[in-house]
């Protein structure tokens, strides 16, 4: 809307269209920064109008059936979910967490074994040289404990040698010795280690420990709570948000900014409902294929690559942790190596490195193959209508301002910004442009 017609000394402050469109804009970016400050409140509050958001059309399909409305609607959709997760936990998770704990405990030998590989005579000298910039790296990401400090020993006092007393024999004042000598090994040490000292450690040890993974559940339970308690609180009452949504939109403004947000909506919905449904069955297919050719832990990583799938080419990740996974593991192991062993000259397991690199890759290739070439065009289509050097650059920007929530929203924030563009800014710059060549 234009600014009031009343001359401009008549005017009150909030009556000028450019402040009011500051102070907008000032009041939105200060509701993100208190979101931001107070996560531990927004981000299950988020999180849940998300999960309602991304339902409302299942929910509206079931309530259009014979003898269902929305609360029957709603019961269904959470029924399904609750079972949904438990098949998954049943199914899936207990294997997941089997190989994740496998990996955690052996991940230090697979680093030593990585090492002593490097650092064999018959590796190249300058792979042997960079061996040390390598143990800097494990450091520094945590794979790789300091070298243990070794304490000088403690010293002791020369034995003080009392002359026997008069009358006492020789082979009396040895047994004597040997005496001391007993007792002196059976002494506990004057070095604070006794046994309450000991114990109060391993029990402040245990009790630091304890709280640390209780919290951490704790967080974790009730961040879910909160989070489906907000998502069937608004599945229930969609309608009305979507109605006080409305209300706060000025009526003069309705016809020009509610086609805009229906744009905005299908875009976005369609963005992020064909990823999630992209993101899984390519999870599927890594998790599948590289547990068939024998990477170690291909499930969880098979599994984790389609989450990270989620945020446009951060799936890249996974082939060279494949690549290093099997490596380290045939290193580790070569007996067990299955075809990526074969036996050499002198009758020793040899690494098959061309099969190494080829096998993960070809399972890369064709997860990628499905994901570019059947599942977007059939599932997403062109939800965003952005170039993929477009799309790219959106993820890095994002992921540099806001981290992971950044990436995640980047792509969703890009395409918004491009229907603004094209539906606002654009046309008057191109009116602009025509009245100033008139």
């Amino acid at each position: 809307m234009a600014d009031d017609p009343k001359p401009i000394h008549e005017r009150r402050i909030w009556e000028f269209q450019a402040l009011r469109d500051i102070l907008v804009l000032a009041g939105l970016l200060g509701l993100l920064w208190l979101g931001a400050r107070l996560d531990f409140i927004t981000a299950p509050l988020l999180f849940g109008l998300g999960l309602a958001y991304l339902f409302e059309p299942v929910i509206l399909r079931l309530a259009a059936l014979p003898r269902m409305n929305r609360v029957r609607a709603v019961l269904a959709v959470v029924v399904a979910g609750l079972l949904s997760g438990l098949l998954l936990l049943a199914l899936v998770v207990p294997p997941i967490v089997r190989q994740a704990v496998n990996l955690a405990n052996n991940s230090e030998g697979y680093v030593v074994s990585a090492r002593s590989w490097i650092t064999a005579e018959q590796r190249p000298a300058w792979l042997r040289e960079r061996a040390v910039a390598i143990d800097g790296l494990l450091a520094r990401i945590g794979l790789d404990q300091p070298a243990p400090v070794v304490k000088p020993p403690i010293q002791t006092a020369e034995p003080v040698v009392v002359p026997p007393p008069a009358g006492v024999t020789a082979d009396e004042e040895r047994i004597r010795a040997i005496v001391r000598s007993e007792m002196a090994k059976i002494a506990p040490p004057a070095t604070g280690t006794d046994l309450p000292t000991r114990l109060k450690s391993a029990l402040g040890a245990l009790w630091n420990a304890t709280t640390t993974v209780f919290g951490s559940v704790f967080a974790v339970v009730l961040f879910v709570v909160i989070a489906v308690f907000i998502a069937v609180s608004c599945m229930l009452r969609w309608p009305d948000v979507l109605e006080f949504g409305r209300s706060l939109i000025p009526h003069h403004a309705r016809d020009r900014v509610f086609p805009l947000i229906g744009r905005m909506d299908a875009t976005v919905s369609s963005f992020i409902r064909g990823r999630i449904t992209v993101a899984a069955i390519v999870g599927l297919i890594y998790a599948v294929g590289w547990t068939i050719v024998g990477v170690p832990y291909g499930l969880v990583l098979g599994l984790a690559v389609g989450v990270f799938s989620i945020v446009p080419y951060l799936a890249a990740v996974g082939l060279p942790a494949a690549w290093i996974l099997l490596a380290m593991s045939l290193i580790a192991h070569p007996g067990i190596g299955g075809w990526y062993v074969a036996a050499g000259a002198d009758g020793a397991p040899e690494i098959t490195w061309w099969m190494v690199l080829v096998l993960p890759w070809i399972v890369n290739l064709v997860a990628q193959s499905m994901e570019d070439y059947v599942l977007n065009p059939l599932i997403q289509g062109k939800a965003t209508e952005l170039h993929p050097v477009i799309i790219m650059l959106a993820v890095l920007a994002g992921g540099s301002l806001a981290g992971l929530y950044g990436m995640l929203l980047a792509v969703p924030v890009a395409a918004c910004i491009r229907i603004l563009l094209s539906a606002e800014l654009m046309p008057r710059l191109r009116s602009w442009a025509g009245a100033e060549q008139t």
